[in-house]
């Protein structure tokens, strides 16, 4: 893999205090212009640390620069305001899976290199003030719009986006109460995301966070996702590379991720791959992490109509405690038909709408008081191939099932449950030692 973020030298060591230029940290007054002007005199001046510090920042959109590294100091709060005029939309960026129009994140690094967000203090996204509206809308919506374009239907911002960004860094911060994804790495490259806490609350409904994925490495390559420490509403760290028509047109890959000594709590999913692969996705290595709580932490996403090809996909060394489904893949219905775009209207053949996964290798997962072991299920026209599970030792209510699956090989995969502890349906090549 690539190296992340480059020292940037003597100037480096320039500190550029943004009440110095005028913020104010009293969480009252609206500190954009101050704090874009301090992020813009370190640019021109060749880089260094924007200093946040003593107090709580509100602001609306941020925009770092090259070679300019935020640094939100222990005890102090960078805090999104209200309303999306504060907002200003981003051309074509991509919202899951689609390019469009859309609202600014809260702190934005677009075609940069050599930036850092780091230090010990929080940057909090005001998700309250888009949350309720979401849930809201999302009811009236779920009438007429299927459940997977509602997203599309509430603009809202992302908390942190790194777009076209090569070299760079988040490490150490406290990600809260985001607005849509938290943090979403896009057409990017060399970025290291460590030590990094996310927290977007369950709340009762009209209050709990809406969308609020942990961590989306989208057409990204050479990641680092290390020592972080996940709970959120929705997918913890979500690999993905585009969807439908419009993915397969951008045609960019993730690839050479690592994600390692990570620990996800609530979450629809710990590691999940998809739903949006049309671009594909290739050596993803997943390592000593532990679970307890999320639904289903090692997750695979297939969805007919997304595309890609998604292959040499290695976990190992899990420790999992508390959850619904320890090893989770499924398909939805794939009925052999051309996909009609379910966004753009655009129909797609069959043979390129289809996701395809292979090459994956599950192996040293321990889990206890799960709900269910393992739900691995292919479809007939879509099968998983090259699956090889070895030693696994889950306890759970439900065992274990594998279906359409081509090429499966288990070793020492024990299952402790009240139920069967294995089921298999059309599995071709099964392999157990």
């Amino acid at each position: 893999m690539k190296q992340a973020a480059a020292p940037l030298g003597d100037s480096s060591r320039r500190i550029y205090d943004v009440t110095q230029y005028g913020a104010v940290g009293d969480s009252v007054t609206v500190n954009t212009k101050a704090l874009q002007k301090a992020i813009d005199h370190c640019h021109a001046a060749g880089g260094g640390t924007v200093l946040v510090a003593n107090g709580v920042f509100s602001s609306g959109a941020l925009f770092l620069k090259e070679n300019v590294h935020l640094k939100v100091d222990k005890g102090a709060k960078l805090r999104a305001v209200a309303g999306l005029e504060n907002y200003p939309i981003l051309v074509n960026t991509r919202i899951a899976g689609i390019e469009m129009n859309w609202p600014s994140a809260f702190v934005n690094a677009i075609q940069a290199k050599n930036v850092k967000i780091y230090g010990e203090g929080t940057i909090d996204g005001s998700g309250y003030y888009w949350w309720e509206d979401y849930w809201t809308k999302r009811d009236s919506l779920s009438k007429t719009v299927p459940g997977d374009l509602i997203d599309w239907h509430v603009p809202r911002p992302r908390l942190i986006l790194f777009d076209k960004v090569s070299a760079s860094e988040i490490q150490g911060v406290n990600l809260r109460n985001s607005g849509f994804w938290t943090v979403h790495i896009c057409y990017s490259d060399a970025i290291k995301v460590t030590d990094v806490v996310i927290y977007n609350p369950i709340l009762e409904k009209g209050k709990k966070a809406a969308s609020t994925d942990g961590i989306d490495v989208d057409s990204s390559n050479d990641i680092i996702i290390r020592n972080c420490s996940i709970s959120v509403d929705d997918d913890c760290i979500a690999i993905k590379s585009g969807r439908g028509s419009d993915g397969l047109r951008v045609n960019m890959p993730t690839e050479n991720v690592l994600i390692e000594n990570c620990f996800f709590g609530t979450g629809h999913g710990g590691v999940s791959l998809g739903t949006e692969t049309a671009g594909g996705i290739k050596n993803v290595m997943v390592r000593n992490c532990k679970a307890d709580g999320n639904q289903a932490p090692i997750k695979f996403k297939p969805r007919p109509g997304r595309g890609g090809v998604i292959e040499n996909i290695t976990h190992e060394g899990w420790e999992i405690k508390n959850v619904g489904t320890v090893i989770d893949y499924s398909f939805r219905k794939v009925d052999g038909k051309d996909y009609l775009d379910e966004w753009q209207n655009i129909l797609v053949p069959f043979y390129k709408a289809t996701p395809k996964y292979r090459n994956i290798t599950i192996r040293n997962v321990n889990a206890t008081n799960s709900g269910k072991a393992i739900s691995f299920l292919g479809w007939p026209l879509a099968h998983a191939e090259n699956v090889i599970l070895e030693d696994i030792s889950i306890q759970a209510k439900e065992g274990a099932r594998f279906q359409y699956v081509d090429n499966l090989l288990l070793k020492n995969v024990r299952i402790q449950t009240e139920d069967k502890p294995m089921d298999f349906v059309e599995v071709y090549n099964k392999r157990q030692q």
